[in-house]
């Protein structure tokens, strides 16, 4: 089969696919690319080769749950272009293909480029940007809509993760964003379609905060998760849309500086400025935990050696650098008001420079 969608990721790394990537579809472009950075491809890289559970050798590594071709496989091969390889149920399940395969990798290529993929949201108020991260499930969603929406002047640069680099230079990564019953009261109801809005009744319940926690503590088991994880994925996708489908009209900033992040917490109240090294272990401990499902922790070490070099300290450097002038905000809040004490303290940081 030969590639059938292309992206290319702000003339850093371009993707060659045989399966749709939606998470990447702002990227897309018309036409294959010559030597990708990373090509995906559906089935195995060598017919004849028997199935192991984990086979590194320095520039190739496989993940097999041994469940054949209605498990998960994914197999990368790290030569010029890095090939990827995955079965009929991942290709089909198109979120965990991205997400659980495609990210990662992109993830420590773009450090070896010299950027980083922070996980959390990027709003840019003014001339400068703010990162807003949280705990999984926190509700950054959720307040990045309430901000965008009742605040004028202010864009949207990321969701989900941003991507950045080490002079401060931060660059959308616009993936679509996954909402919830609780995400929908931050914007008008009516953007959705009443089968969609109908759908999000069941899809919340299966991809809701209670569901991910099971999730994860089994995957301390030895059940084949990412195999169950793929098969729930791809029946019941999750509820996944644009920025601009859900805010008609909003305005999108490509690129911009960094001015400061703040940290969002449930339960209690008020505000802590936190000191730089505290506000980088806390990216990192949130980055972390956004990867913490199978088959990431099998691939980390492949993946982070990549360019020959430990690219976790180097991802670690970026984000420091950074920060290194930017002010940390730790928020919590009892009533999830996050919206409505950033726009104002980060107006205020942007106005003192």
């Amino acid at each position: 089969m030969r590639d059938k969608y292309a992206y290319n990721i702000h003339d850093i790394i371009t993707v060659n696919s045989e399966a749709w990537l939606p998470e990447l579809a702002s990227f897309r472009v018309g036409e294959p690319v010559d030597q990708p950075t990373v090509s995906v491809h559906i089935g195995k890289a060598n017919q004849d080769r028997p199935h192991e559970m984990l086979v590194p050798d320095g520039h190739r590594i496989l993940y097999d749950e041994g469940l054949g071709p209605v498990g998960f496989t994914a197999e990368i091969i790290a030569n010029r272009t890095i090939g990827v390889w995955v079965s009929r149920l991942v290709g089909w399940s198109r979120h965990v293909l991205y997400t659980n395969v495609v990210e990662p990798i992109l993830r420590w290529v773009f450090v070896d480029e010299g950027y980083a993929l922070v996980h959390g949201a990027c709003l840019a108020f003014g001339s400068g940007a703010h990162l807003v991260t949280g705990r999984t499930d926190t509700g950054k969603t959720t307040t990045l809509l309430r901000i965008l929406s009742n605040q004028q002047g202010t864009t949207f640069i990321s969701d989900d993760l941003t991507l950045v680099r080490p002079d401060g230079l931060v660059l959308t990564y616009p993936k679509p964003l996954t909402i919830s019953l609780h995400t929908v009261n931050a914007i008008n109801p009516e953007v959705l379609s009443p089968r969609e809005r109908l759908a999000l009744l069941f899809q919340s319940r299966v991809h809701s905060r209670p569901s991910r926690r099971l999730a994860l503590h089994l995957a301390q088991t030895r059940l084949p998760m990412a195999t169950i994880n793929a098969v729930v994925q791809w029946l019941v996708p999750p509820p996944k849309y644009h920025v601009e489908r859900l805010i008609p009209g909003v305005g999108v900033t490509r690129e911009s500086h960094l001015a400061g992040l703040f940290v969002i917490e449930r339960g209690g109240e008020g505000q802590i400025q936190l000191e730089p090294e505290e506000a980088i272990d806390i990216v990192f401990k949130n980055c972390e935990d956004a990867y913490g499902f199978p088959p990431y922790h099998a691939f980390e070490g492949f993946l982070c050696t990549l360019g020959g070099r430990d690219l976790r300290a180097v991802e670690r450097q970026i984000v420091t650098r950074a920060l290194r002038n930017c002010p940390a905000v730790l928020l919590r809040s009892n009533n999830l008001d996050w919206w409505q004490r950033i726009p104002a303290l980060a107006n205020e940081s942007v106005g003192a420079e």
